[in-house]
């Protein structure tokens, strides 16, 4: 059998599917890719559309062809990429309209024509009915791939249309390796903190791309998690007026705000999977000794409740006028989860 999708990390389950559909000319019209931001959904259809035209006969796709080249490099007359507007919140009938104009246009240079529709879960109900349509009896050429983090915002029927393929948890050990090879910040780190990129390789919780990113931004969020520990530190001690200390000590812009209720969400599931399973995977804390400092502190109810509170704030902080009110909101309600 060829050697299938070598840019891409691990998946191998996921790649050998596909690979062999392909080879045995069985590819369906339309997929689901789903998985967590970052973890390669979109690097994964790209090269589905490359090896659907690549003609290599021993590496699928072989990414030196022409035909490789021109997709991977994004000139694809055949390829298209559909996304909501980056100011809007859903995924419109009229972009599927968009789709529809062009759906039985013959491949300019490939046998097939590919739509990649990213961020699929937020098309609205009548985009997703819209859709359903072409889905149902599509053109001979055309391929839909559906890159998705949340498949249950999907109609059913959709599903049921398109087989879903879950991207998979890339190990911190690939990870690491990826970084080193694509990343010079995280070569840089290697060489001066190498503690500091086995930190942002923590943090990424299998997904290459948001490592990628975490390098790049590693004082930001090396700032951010100290915040978070600066946080846990106060909630968890005695003295709860070291809480309201601490609320001073918050941002007042709502994005870093909403990254910190997103980091500590993952300290405090740290925080409780130490309290119950000794070998379990940690995200936030380096070590379980780290983790059970906190845990010896708080009970998991109480921890649980807090990132209950911390996810609804994150929802609501978008229609904050007063940022320092979401702060001291969000402190208050700790603080009574704490005595309660």
């Amino acid at each position: 059998m060829k050697k299938s999708f070598p840019a891409i990390c691990q998946n191998n389950s996921l790649c050998e599917r596909i690979a062999e559909e392909i080879s045995d000319g069985r590819f369906p019209h339309a997929y689901i890719i789903a998985g967590a931001p970052g973890s390669g959904k979109r690097t994964i259809a790209i090269n589905i559309a490359a090896a659907l035209a690549c003609k290599d006969n021993y590496t699928i796709p072989c990414g030196n062809c022409d035909s490789c080249q021109k997709i991977l490099n994004g000139f694809s007359p055949d390829v298209f990429f559909i996304r909501k507007d980056a100011d809007k919140k859903e995924f419109t009938v009229n972009l599927i309209r968009d789709i529809k104009e062009s759906l039985y246009i013959a491949p300019n240079e490939l046998d097939k024509r590919v739509y990649i529709i990213e961020e699929a879960e937020t098309m609205n109900l009548n985009a997703q009915n819209a859709f359903l349509k072409m889905l149902e009896e599509p053109p001979e050429y055309v391929v839909f791939l559906l890159l998705c983090s949340n498949t249950e915002n999907l109609l059913d029927t959709i599903k049921s249309r398109a087989p879903i393929l879950y991207t998979e948890h890339i190990s911190p050990d690939n990870i690491k390796a990826h970084l080193l090879k694509h990343s010079s910040r995280a070569k840089e780190l290697f060489e001066n903190s190498p503690e500091k990129l086995d930190t942002m390789v923590l943090s990424a919780n299998g997904s290459i791309g948001l490592a990628l990113s975490l390098c790049e931004e590693s004082d930001k969020h090396l700032k951010l998690r100290s915040l978070v520990t600066e946080f846990l530190n106060a909630w968890t001690s005695h003295n709860l007026s070291e809480l309201d200390l601490f609320c001073d000590t918050l941002p007042n812009d709502a994005d870093t705000v909403n990254d910190f209720l997103s980091t500590l969400t993952v300290a405090l599931r740290d925080i409780a999977v130490s309290k119950c399973d000794q070998n379990g995977h940690l995200l936030f804390f380096s070590n379980f000794e780290e983790a059970e400092e906190f845990a010896l502190r708080v009970t998991t109810v109480k921890a649980l409740k807090l990132i209950e509170t911390a996810n609804a704030l994150k929802e609501k902080i978008k229609f904050y006028i007063d940022i320092r009110l979401a702060a001291v909101t969000f402190c208050g309600d700790a603080r009574k989860i704490m005595i309660g």
